[in-house]
């Protein structure tokens, strides 16, 4: 016997009108209490936010990740900041920011300081990583002592990279910055709470909150769904 009998229609109808964090919440529940067996399966239609618009699927961002792996004629700088956009949705901005300071090597395990906590850099990140220190130590005799070590660095001494330039390097080897920065969001928020999401990638909570927000609407059909747009 179901243990909550289904709203009336009218109820959940007038549910759904209340704005699109209601609407994800209710879709959340009936998704929870059809696939559990206490109501019959019930789905509230899913809806284009701002942000559900502005998304790939998550088949899209996981062929692109594969891409980065395994295509060793991109440019190194290139397939990491497009693996830390894709597996750790860190922003355009921030990547080309990054610098040696960042990085905790223990040698068995890398990991980058995003957040307040360490966050471990999977295989082969990783080593793209490393790759990148070593080159910019190669470096070391033809840059200013007091230059802060960036990771990914301008054709200008002493730069980083341009956040523009860089984007525009992703988006020519099939990665849109926006779209895919989303798409990874989603789905590490509908994996994972606000909280830890902002300790580790070092975003304010409520963007986490805001995300899990929009992860609940859609659950994990939503990469379907917009793989049909």
């Amino acid at each position: 016997m179901p243990l909550c009998a289904p709203a009336p229609r009218t109820k959940l109808d007038a549910r759904l009108s209340d704005g699109p964090t209601t609407r994800a919440t209710v879709r959340g529940f009936l998704l929870w209490t059809g696939g559990r067996g206490h109501s019959r399966p019930l789905i509230a239609p899913v809806t284009s936010t701002y942000f559900a618009a502005r998304i790939i699927s998550k088949d899209q961002r996981w062929a692109l990740v594969r891409h980065l792996v395994h295509d060793e004629q991109l440019q190194v700088a290139d397939r990491a900041a497009g693996l830390l956009l894709l597996l750790f949705a860190q922003p355009v901005g921030r990547i080309s920011r990054l610098t040696t300071e960042h990085i905790v090597d223990r040698g068995d395990t890398l990991a980058l300081k995003l957040g307040r906590v360490p966050a471990e850099i999977p295989a082969p990140l990783d080593d793209l990583i490393r790759q990148l220190v070593e080159r910019r130590n190669g470096r070391a005799a033809t840059v200013p002592l007091k230059e802060p070590k960036w990771l990914f660095h301008s054709t200008y001494p002493g730069q980083p990279i341009d956040p523009h330039t860089l984007g525009r390097r992703l988006k020519a080897i099939g990665v849109p910055p926006q779209l895919a920065r989303h798409a990874s969001l989603m789905d590490i928020t509908s994996e994972l709470p606000a909280v830890v999401i902002s300790r580790l990638l070092g975003f304010h909570q409520s963007t986490g909150d805001n995300w899990t927000r929009e992860s609940q609407g859609f659950g994990a059909d939503y990469a379907a769904d917009v793989s049909r747009r």
